[in-house]
């Protein structure tokens, strides 16, 4: 079991060290750059750290609310603290509202 747990953490990493790589190759190319393995692995482990902390925000805001599921609140609430990322996530849940 934790062999598994193990095993489905390096294929997270490296499905956002992919997806990370992919990202920013583009967006260099967009301005005429380039950008290092060793950038993109930096920034691969922090995007995976920042996941990994607010996926344990969420499972606490969850808990403190007496909840087995993390609602869009709960997600709402892990952003409160960056306004446009707050907003993105106000507007992406007012579309899922409106489609049910």
């Amino acid at each position: 079991m934790e062999h598994e747990a193990a095993d489905e953490q390096l294929q997270l990493k490296a499905a956002i060290w992919r997806t990370v790589d992919q990202i920013a190759r583009a967006e260099a190319e967009k301005m005429g750059k380039t950008v290092s393995q060793g950038f993109v692995s930096s920034l691969a482990d922090i995007v995976y750290a920042q996941a990994v902390t607010m996926a344990t925000d969420l499972e606490m805001f969850a808990k403190h609310g007496r909840r087995s599921t993390i609602s869009m609140d709960d997600v709402k609430l892990c952003a409160r603290r960056n306004d446009s990322l707050h907003e993105l996530i106000t507007e992406a849940a007012q579309k899922i509202s409106r489609k049910k």
